[in-house]
């Protein structure tokens, strides 16, 4: 099972064998070793209630498990990402001018979690309250002052005379 002597036995014998196998069940070679690695993790936090028989199998299983599992969170945040007009790469948003997009990023963080929440994502007060656990009156007063400032940066500039 998952003793220090057969785990000792893994490491030197089937590691690799099993990152490799893992990593053409699931086509991941990237994240391979780390899905075999959290496998050997969840091995000592908490065994498997019977015998395991063959633990460079047990353990090609639970990592290409893991992998498959990581792959599709990655597909969702992505389809997430994609309908929000964020591009995965820089995490860049599409439909924002790059003023404004300036201009939000000099908020205070709160300032611009809470502005982005409401003016970008449409998010209501009480929604932006409820979720981030503070007040409605708090989140008024971040978008308060947070449209204060953005205005502040965006006027035009006087035309020289």
């Amino acid at each position: 099972m998952g003793t220090p002597s057969s785990l000792q036995r893994f490491a030197e014998r089937d590691y690799r064998a099993v990152v490799s196998a893992v990593a053409r069940i699931t086509g991941d070679h990237l994240s391979a070793a780390d899905s075999v690695q959290d496998a050997v993790l969840a091995l000592l936090e908490n065994p498997p209630r019977l015998p395991v028989d063959n633990l460079a199998a047990w353990i090609t299983v639970v990592a290409s498990n893991r992998s498959r599992d990581r792959q599709r969170r990655s597909r969702a945040e992505s389809r997430a990402l994609a309908r929000l007009g964020v591009l995965p790469e820089g995490f860049e948003t599409t439909f924002i001018d790059a003023d404004i997009r300036d201009a939000l990023e000099s908020l205070p963080p709160r300032q611009r979690q809470i502005c982005i929440l409401h003016y970008v994502l449409d998010e209501s007060v009480d929604s932006i309250a409820l979720r981030l656990g503070v007040s409605g009156g708090a989140v008024k007063t971040h978008l308060f002052r947070g449209r204060r400032a953005l205005a502040a940066r965006l006027a035009p500039m006087p035309a020289a005379a």
